[in-house]
Order: structure tokens, then C-alpha cells, then sequence
């Protein structure tokens, strides 16, 4: 993902080849090896089975091979949850960054992790009042639950002991019913990543972002509910950080410009990220740009230059 996010930001191929050696050699884990075929048709029997990933990558990778990506995807999404919390978004995140690169290999390992390690967050939603806006949900949760904590040490483990909270399916509402979903979620999730410069609603950003890409794969008919499903995971990890109270958008806005005298161009951002050897800075930086070209908010420069210096102070 780090690479995709660097090619498109226009790293020199010396500075991808130095990048993936780092990643090599500091954070790479050796390949499982394979315990069974699996045929294509019997895939969804391993759902939720993390131990049959590789399995399941082989399996994708051959019926990409003879089939091709496009009919696979759509097959795999109409067929399992769409389930966007899986891997704390990581699945969805890593198919988009896939299909961006048009890299086989690592679509088949983004369906085997989504299937693999699916995550779907299955709560009755029949009746439940629609919040009047994005920023109105996320402040009513906030509302109800600021400052609860949850067990666990990954991002998932805290959204599953979420989900499974009596006080947060009572105040859970409903997804609001706006034309630009998508938009108003792009535009409170980088305010509130801001705001928090919170991890897991850094994610947040990202996961948004890569359900704009995968949106082509999915059925027209089953839209609505693919959209809810985003909403509800994006809750739950919004409401497993604490809820913290936010500022509305606009206002945020206001003060960052007022704080920023001069904001930096995106060829500087680009620089500084394609220096970084932090991951999260290479693909946030990069997925802000990507939002940017398709509503433009100099929110985003100004977050990601406040970014950029937290990580390099901390580098320091």
C-alpha cells in the first residue's frame, strides 16, 4: 500500500527499491505455507477462518487468472458481508490500493483477508431514527458514550467489544439520509482526525476514501445497505476511541487558517512524504490528495502539514 502510495505521489524508482528494503528488513514476515486447494466454489465455507488465508489468496489468485479482477471482486462482494471493519478497515483499504496498481496478487490477498478475517458488524437497524446529518450522528454517539473505554489492543478488538455494548446499540442512529453520503463522511472524518489526530480515525479517512473506489464493484440494488454497513463501522470505531467531542467542521476550518499563515503546496507535502518512512504518513498524505481532487478543501493540506510535523518531531 506504502509503494502504491508513493508511485502515485512520484517517489524515483530508488526511493521505492530503498523503501521496500526498509519494510524488508524491519517489519516483513515470512510467507505461511499453504494447508489445503481451495476450490472457488467452496471459498465462503472459510469465512472468518484467519488460519486459511493463504488458502484463500491462492484460490483468488487462480480464478483472477482465468476469469479476470473485475468479475472476481463482484462475485466475492455479492456473495460475503461487505463487512468494511474487517482488519480495521485494512481489507477494503489494501483492494483499493490493489486495483489502483491493477496488481493481481495483491487483489487475491485483499478478498482473502476481507473473507478470511471477516468482520461483519450485523446490528437491527429496522425502525431506528435516521441522524439528521453525518456530523449530527457522530455528535449524538458522542453524546452518549465520550470518554467510555474499551477493552483490547487492536483496533478490531475494541470495535468488536463496541458492537457487543448494550449502551451503544441503544444510542446507535440511524444513517443519515443525505445524496452525498460519502462527502459529508470524507468531510467529518478529516476534521475529526485533526481534531484527535487519533490512529483509528485516521483509518477512518482512509477506509472512506476506499469505499469511493470499490463502489463500481457493487451491486446497484444493494447499495443502501453496503452504505449502511460502512456506517455502522465507522461508528463503532468512532465510539471505540471514546467519542471524543468535536468541533463542528467549518469551525475547525476557520481556526486552522487562522493558525496557518501559509499552507504548504502538495508538491512540498508530497516531498516530505515520500521521505518518510512511516507508512500511515506515506498513504494519509496521499489519500488526502486523492480527496482533495474530488472536492477540494484546504482542510486537508492543513492537516496533513500538522501531520507530517508531529511525525517528524516524534522522529526526532
Amino acid at each position: 500500500m506504502a509503494l502504491g502510495a508513493l508511485a502515485g505521489m512520484g517517489a524515483s524508482d530508488s526511493r521505492l527499491q530503498e523503501f521496500f528494503a526498509h519494510w524488508h528488513d524491519t517489519y516483513a514476515l515470512p510467507a505461511l505455507p499453504l494447508h489445503q486447494m481451495i476450490r472457488y466454489e467452496d471459498f465462503q465455507r472459510y469465512l472468518g477462518k484467519r488460519e486459511y488465508f493463504t488458502d484463500l489468496q491462492s484460490c483468488f489468485a487462480s480464478r483472477i487468472a482465468e476469469r479476470g479482477e473485475s468479475e472476481v471482486i463482484r462475485e466475492v462482494f455479492a456473495l460475503v458481508p461487505f463487512a468494511p471493519a474487517t482488519t480495521a478497515f485494512h481489507a477494503m483499504i489494501r483492494l483499493a490500493y490493489a486495483l489502483q496498481a491493477n496488481h493481481a496478487g495483491e487483489i487475491a490477498a485483499s478478498l482473502a483477508a476481507l473473507v478470511a478475517a471477516n468482520f461483519d458488524i450485523n446490528i437491527d437497524m429496522t425502525g431506528r431514527q435516521a441522524a439528521s446529518s453525518v456530523a449530527a450522528g457522530f455528535q449524538e454517539l458522542s453524546n452518549h458514550m465520550s470518554g467510555k473505554t474499551y477493552p483490547g489492543r487492536m483496533i478490531a478488538e475494541k470495535m468488536r467489544a463496541v458492537v457487543n455494548d448494550e449502551q451503544f446499540l441503544q444510542c446507535l442512529p440511524g444513517v443519515p439520509v443525505t445524496g452525498n453520503l460519502l462527502e459529508e463522511l470524507a468531510l467529518w472524518a478529516i476534521s475529526a482526525y485533526g481534531q484527535t489526530g487519533d490512529f483509528t480515525i485516521l483509518h477512518i479517512v482512509t477506509g472512506i476514501n476506499a469505499t469511493r473506489q470499490l463502489l463500481p464493484y457493487l451491486d446497484k440494488d444493494v447499495m443502501s445497505s453496503r452504505l449502511q454497513d460502512l456506517w455502522l463501522a465507522l461508528c463503532a470505531a468512532y465510539v471505540s476511541v471514546g467519542a471524543p467531542a468535536l468541533v463542528d467542521a467549518a469551525v475547525y476550518e476557520s481556526h486552522m487558517r487562522a493558525k496557518h499563515g501559509q499552507v504548504r503546496s502538495w508538491a512540498a507535502l508530497f516531498a516530505m512524504a515520500i521521505n518518510s518512512n512511516d507508512d500511515h504518513v506515506i498513504k494519509f498524505t496521499y489519500t488526502c490528495a486523492l480527496e482533495i481532487s474530488l472536492r477540494p478543501n484546504i482542510l486537508y493540506q492543513l492537516v496533513v502539514m500538522e501531520m507530517q510535523d508531529a511525525h517528524t518531531v516524534s522522529a526526532s
